[in-house]
């Protein structure tokens, strides 16, 4: 009895046998282990690690869903012939980057969902981007500048060929009359000469010189924009700007270049007061000397700020007068025809970028959701190639607001006391909200 008991106490604090797992016949033959569930831990983790890559995979295929469905779309359009005298269609794309952040937050918005309906469509495009605040301003009033400079050149020698041209056919003809010379017959030999070679230049058939290469005629042709033969000018070409404050920089600019000056205006001059006398500098003090130079050197980068500074502001903007070289129903440049920006429509396209670690949820809800911002950027984009436009309304002057509800909080105290014009209300004058038109992303149907 006593070994008994003693032989089984042992037995009593043995582990429980370890389950053997499924073993395949053919399985232990080769060699291989039993197949068993992983345990609890690992299991979690799996299966977070799924989720996870699971919904950023169906993210991206519906992503990239939505630009073949639009692609689709727009491809007829650049199935078409175009004549090798011929430019196609050009859209004029403005980004700019959200607040405390880089470039390639909107470039991506670009290269992945706005370029690639546009190159299905076949459309030409160029781009303008700015690292700083101002420039995308000052570059579309400079155009518009440049565009009125042109007019008034163009309209100033018209004036001045029509007022040489009427008094030397007065002279010329009463001369011949009255004195009759060779030194008219030469005149009249010299216009029949300009007369045969205009004619022998019209008749001219480049097939009697190239023979068998005749059809590169063409090539010496006169290159031409389609956005150029257009009638209506809303049909011509199309601005894209991506971001709230590319947008706010768009419209000021345009209201700064039609109704602001010309040539800059003059810096105020700094007024000194009479109490205060400069430095005197002498060879005995050195640190007066250095104190100048830092002086001068600081002045620089202010000189050089200057240069964006607005040419009018917006209080200003009702007293401007409207100028006569744009007073035309369609107003076109010089040398290429093409209407000018401002009658271009305009496809505002917000960026919302949400930053900040109490935001993280939201963060993290979007990213999972770009397929919405997908099918919102392609189909506007469609709308543009497509010219699905209407004219432009004062609500257009919020498109876009939601974004500003991301913007730091931070960041836009520090832009209050640096008076930037982001975050200034966006004020545009009637007379220029007149020539602009908007596209519709509501009236293209899939």
């Amino acid at each position: 009895m006593v070994d008994g008991t003693a032989s089984s106490a042992p037995d009593a604090h043995k582990p429980a046998a370890r389950k053997t797992g499924y073993s395949n016949p053919a399985f232990r033959a080769m060699g291989l282990p039993a197949l068993r569930l992983p345990s609890r831990n690992w299991m979690i983790f799996w299966s977070s690690l799924t989720l996870v890559i699971s919904g950023i995979v169906y993210d991206k295929h519906q992503q990239k869903k939505v630009r073949e469905k639009w692609c689709d779309l727009v491809a007829p359009l650049s199935q078409g012939t175009l004549r090798i005298d011929r430019k196609p269609r050009k859209i004029t794309v403005f980004v700019a980057p959200p607040p405390n952040d880089y470039l390639d937050t909107s470039m991506f918005v670009w290269r992945r969902f706005v370029k690639p309906v546009l190159f299905a469509a076949g459309v030409d495009y160029e781009v303008f981007t700015e690292e700083k605040q101002g420039l995308i301003r000052f570059e579309v009033a400079q155009r518009v500048r440049d565009l009125r400079k042109e007019l008034r050149e163009y309209d100033a020698r018209l004036k001045a060929l029509e007022q040489e041209k009427r008094p030397w056919n007065k002279i010329k003809h009463t001369v011949f009359k009255v004195w009759p010379s060779n030194r008219g017959s030469q005149v009249q030999d010299d216009e029949t000469e300009m007369l045969l070679a205009k004619k022998f230049k019209a008749e001219f058939d480049f097939r009697n010189v190239l023979g068998p290469f005749y059809q590169n005629r063409d090539v010496t042709a006169q290159i031409s924009s389609e956005d150029a033969l257009v009638a209506n000018p809303v049909y011509a070409g199309g601005v894209i700007i991506l971001g709230r404050g590319a947008y706010k920089e768009y419209v000021t600019g345009l209201c700064e270049g039609i109704l602001g000056p010309l040539e800059p205006p003059k810096p105020a001059e700094m007024a000194v007061p009479d109490d205060t006398e400069p430095p005197v500098a002498t060879s005995g003090n050195p640190e007066i000397e250095s104190k100048d130079e830092s002086k001068e050197q600081t002045t620089q980068p202010e000189e050089t700020d200057n240069v964006l500074q607005p040419f009018i502001t917006s209080d200003n903007y009702s007293s401007a007068s409207f100028p006569s070289e744009l007073s035309g129903v369609t107003v076109r440049e010089p040398d290429t025809k093409i209407p000018a920006i401002f009658h271009q429509p305009i496809l505002m396209l917000s960026i919302p970028h949400l930053v900040g670690f109490l935001n993280i949820p939201e963060r993290i809800y979007r990213f999972y959701n770009r397929r919405t911002d997908a099918e919102r950027y392609c189909r506007a984009t469609a709308s543009c190639v497509l010219q699905k436009i209407r004219p432009f309304e004062s609500s257009d002057l919020k498109l876009g607001l939601e974004e500003e509800d991301d913007w730091p909080k931070k960041w836009v105290e520090q832009a209050k006391q640096r008076n930037s014009d982001w975050v200034k209300p966006l004020v545009a004058d009637e007379r220029v909200t007149k020539l602009l038109s908007v596209y519709d992303d509501e009236q293209v149907t899939k």
